[in-house]
């Protein structure tokens, strides 16, 4: 895949993906996993760890997790931070590759096949080619945190903690919120590595494929909400979100540079002085072998 994180967008997103998640797929997937008598977890596109770190402590028995990801010093990263108490009964390794061939080959031999963060990135037929794999080896799945499009930036003003009205944004930054983020919604959509991405579509789609083979799926909201008075860790991940927003704004539209380089300052003044309320849509998906 095209697409590179480094260390400090990983570490800095890890919090909020955690407390984001839909709990309550948990249950049926240990359920499931205990009667599995399961144990092969993979973890594409793993980055640092994150994806493991959340769900290890949640499956029950031994586990051997193997992570693939392009960046060997993600992996190395990954490998290094370990599951802290449960290195007892967690292994752990490191498959270096790409989604396309070392990927779909890993979940081939997958009791549980697993990510964080990157349906959207990935194409149609990369998600049809991935059921197939996992309806073959009878593996479940569970995607975490794939982003449905919605992007909610509400200012509360100043950053007096008790003001609770919201400040009615002026008209010309509404125009110019939509307009950038119509534009990442357009440039989530581009080619990654693996096809045209489905981008806000994904979690939707995933589901339809897995069910249509079969399987039993429950689709879940897991929105990040950050605010609306947002620790300093909350404002550093606002600021990377909007410089991100901003490249693909500007990618995705060049001539519009200049208006959507003001957009960015104006928000990045408010994502650090102001209190704010940010919701990023995401979904879960659980999707479980018939029987």
């Amino acid at each position: 895949m095209g697409e590179r994180f480094t260390i400090d967008w990983l570490a800095l997103r890890e919090p909020v993906d955690h407390r984001s998640r839909a709990a309550d797929l948990l249950a049926p997937l240990g359920s499931w996993w205990r009667a599995r008598r399961a144990s092969r977890v993979v973890d594409l596109g793993s980055g640092a760890g994150s994806n493991l770190r959340y769900l290890a402590p949640y499956l029950g028995g031994g586990q051997h997790w193997r992570l693939v990801d392009r960046d060997a010093r993600l992996l190395e990263r990954a490998v290094d931070l370990g599951t802290g108490g449960l290195a007892d009964r967690v292994r752990i390794e490191a498959v270096q590759g790409e989604l396309i061939r070392e990927g779909l080959e890993e979940a081939s031999r997958a009791d549980l096949v697993t990510a964080s963060a990157l349906l959207d990135l990935v194409s149609r037929t990369w998600i049809e080619r991935l059921v197939k794999t996992c309806v073959d080896a009878r593996a479940a799945v569970l995607f975490a945190l794939t982003w449905d499009g919605v992007i909610q930036w509400q200012s509360l003003g100043g950053s007096t903690r008790d003001r609770k009205v919201a400040r009615p944004p002026l008209a010309a930054d509404a125009r110019d919120d939509e307009f950038v983020w119509d534009a990442v919604r357009e440039h989530q959509r581009r080619d990654k590595g693996l096809g045209p991405s489905l981008g806000p579509a994904a979690g939707r789609t995933a589901e339809q494929a897995f069910a249509t083979a079969g399987y039993r799926t429950e689709l879940t909201g897991s929105p990040w909400v950050v605010g609306p008075s947002p620790t300093f860790e909350e404002r550093s991940l606002a600021l990377a979100l909007i410089k991100g927003w901003e490249r693909a704004a500007v990618e995705q539209h060049p001539a519009e540079a200049r208006r959507v380089r003001a957009w960015r300052t104006r928000k990045s003044r408010a994502a650090r002085t102001e209190r704010f309320r940010l919701v990023i849509g995401h979904v879960d998906l659980l999707a479980l072998p018939p029987p």
